[in-house]
C-alpha cells in the first residue's frame, strides 16, 4: 500500500485482514527471552500487525513498524472487560521502556543471535497512540524465519496474566506440527526440556528459585500449566524426568482441549449416529484449524463473532459457545466443512441434548 510520503507499506506476516490473530515463528516462541506479561502482549499486538514500510526514493531504507491506538490495543486482546489500572499511561510508558532495554535470543542450532526488540518507540498521550520500530537486524531475520508459525489468538494472549503461562502458551503451540507423530496420540503431543533448557529459556538468574525444586515447579511449572489449561484452547500437564534421586528435567504434555462425546451401548442406533457426526465435525473443525490458510479464516470468523458477543453482554461461556456456532455455519455456507444430514437431525429432534458449543 503506498500512501503521500512516498512510502510503501506490506504487512509482515499477511494479516492486514485479520488484525486478531498473531503469526509468530516458532524460533520467537522458543527463544530466550524475559519481559513483563504487559510488554509480552504489546510484542505478540506489534507482531500481528508489523508493516514493513519501504521509500521509493531510497530501496535500501526500510523500517518494521507497527502504528495503533492504546483502545485498538485494548480490544483487542480483550483488556477491557478486565480490571484496568488508573495509572495505564505509567504502565505503557514502563512495557516500552522494558523492550527497549531487552533483547531475544535465537538459538537455531548451527547459530546463536541475540537480538534487542525495538529500536524506537513512541506513545503520544494526546492522541493516545503507539508507534513501535522493531529492531532492523530482527526484523530482517524475521523474514528469514519463514518455516514453521505459532498462532496465537491475541484474546487468548490477553487472557493470560503470568508470563510464564504466555511462554508456556507460545512454546506448546510452536511444537504442534508434532501432534500424532513420535509415538504421540491422535491429537497429543509433547515436549522434552531440561531444567537448565528451562531457565535459560526463560532467562532466570542464578538465585531465582534456588534451593528446593519445589518452589521452581510451582512457580515456573505447575501453576503457570494450570493458567494456560484454564484460559486457552490447550490443555499442558508435565511429568518429571528424574537422573537417581534428582530432577533432570520435564516432559509436557500437550493437547486440544475438544473431547469427544461419548457413545454409550444403551443408547439409540439413531442417537449413536447423531453423537458419532458431532464428534466427526469437531475432529473437521480442529483440520481446519490447523491447515494454515482454512485455519485463519476460522479464526478470524471466530474472533469477530466473539468479539460481537461478548460486546452484547454475553458471559465468556455463552459468547464462546455462540461464536463457535456462528463460525462453524459460516465454514458450511462456504462448503469448507461437509453439512450434516438434516433427515438425521429431524428424526430424533428433542431426544438428545448437545453438548454445548
Amino acid at each position: 500500500m503506498e500512501n503521500e510520503t512516498g512510502l510503501s507499506e506490506q504487512n509482515l506476516f499477511f494479516t492486514a485482514s485479520r488484525p486478531k490473530l498473531c503469526l509468530q515463528p516458532n524460533q520467537i516462541s522458543q527463544g530466550l527471552y524475559h519481559c513483563t506479561p504487559m510488554a509480552k502482549k504489546l510484542l505478540a499486538y506489534t507482531i500481528a500487525e508489523l508493516k514493513v514500510i519501504r521509500w521509493h526514493d531510497n530501496p535500501n531504507k526500510i523500517r518494521y513498524q507497527t502504528t495503533f491506538t492504546v483502545s485498538d490495543f485494548i480490544k483487542a486482546l480483550g483488556l477491557q472487560k478486565q480490571k484496568q489500572s488508573s495509572n495505564q499511561k505509567e504502565i505503557i510508558r514502563e512495557a516500552l521502556l522494558e523492550l527497549q532495554k531487552s533483547c531475544i535470543a535465537i538459538d537455531t542450532g548451527k547459530e546463536f543471535h541475540t537480538f534487542p526488540w525495538v529500536e524506537h518507540s513512541c506513545y503520544t498521550e494526546d492522541e493516545k497512540k503507539i508507534l513501535i520500530d522493531i529492531n532492523h537486524n530482527l526484523g530482517e531475520a524475521l523474514i528469514q524465519l519463514q518455516k514453521g508459525y505459532t498462532e496465537m489468538q491475541l484474546l487468548t494472549v490477553g487472557k493470560l496474566k503470568s508470563l510464564y503461562a504466555l511462554r508456556f502458551y507460545e512454546l506448546g503451540k510452536s511444537y504442534a506440527g508434532f501432534e500424532g507423530k513420535n509415538g504421540n496420540p491422535k491429537g497429543e503431543w509433547h515436549i522434552d526440556l531440561t531444567v537448565e533448557q528451562i531457565r535459560k529459556m526463560f532467562v532466570l538468574g542464578e538465585k531465582d528459585y534456588e534451593g528446593r525444586m519445589t518452589n521452581f515447579i510451582t512457580k515456573v511449572i505447575k501453576q503457570p500449566l494450570d493458567e494456560v489449561s484454564k484460559k486457552t484452547d490447550l490443555s499442558m500437564t508435565f511429568e518429571k524426568a528424574k537422573e537417581g534421586r534428582n530432577i533432570a528435567g520435564f516432559r509436557f504434555h500437550c493437547k486440544w482441549k475438544t473431547a469427544p462425546v461419548k457413545i454409550k451401548k444403551t443408547e439409540p442406533k439413531a442417537i449413536k449416529e447423531l453423537k458419532a457426526e458431532i464428534n466427526a465435525e469437531e475432529q473437521e473443525i480442529e483440520r481446519i484449524k490447523a491447515d494454515g490458510y482454512l485455519g485463519m479464516i476460522w479464526d478470524e470468523c471466530y474472533e469477530q463473532a466473539l468479539i460481537k458477543f461478548t460486546d452484547e453482554g454475553k458471559t465468556e461461556e455463552e459468547a464462546g459457545r455462540a461464536a463457535k456456532a456462528k463460525a462453524y455455519t459460516y465454514m458450511v455456507d462456504k462448503g469448507f466443512i461437509k453439512k450434516p444430514d438434516p433427515k438425521q437431525e429431524k428424526e430424533i429432534e428433542g431426544q438428545l441434548t448437545f453438548p454445548e458449543f
